[in-house]
């Protein structure tokens, strides 16, 4: 199996360290969450109102920004 080595920002290894469970591989932790970036993108446009969609969105935002300001 090939590897590559890949630059990361500090703060970006933490997490990757938090998700990772015993006996897995930082490569585990990737594939598993790029796995469930793919379910959400399979949901896109499963809401049919526009309006919800940019509901949806912003609360995704504000929800994005409160996990940054708990995280410093």
């Amino acid at each position: 199996m090939a590897t590559k080595n890949l630059a990361i920002r500090e703060e970006v290894y933490k997490k990757l360290l938090e998700a990772k469970k015993e006996g897995e591989s930082f490569s585990d932790v990737i594939e598993k969450l790029l796995a469930k970036r793919e379910d959400l993108l399979s949901l896109w446009g499963a809401w049919g109102d526009e309006g919800e969609v940019v509901f949806i969105e912003n609360s995704v935002k504000e929800m994005r920004k409160r996990s940054v300001m708990r995280t410093r």
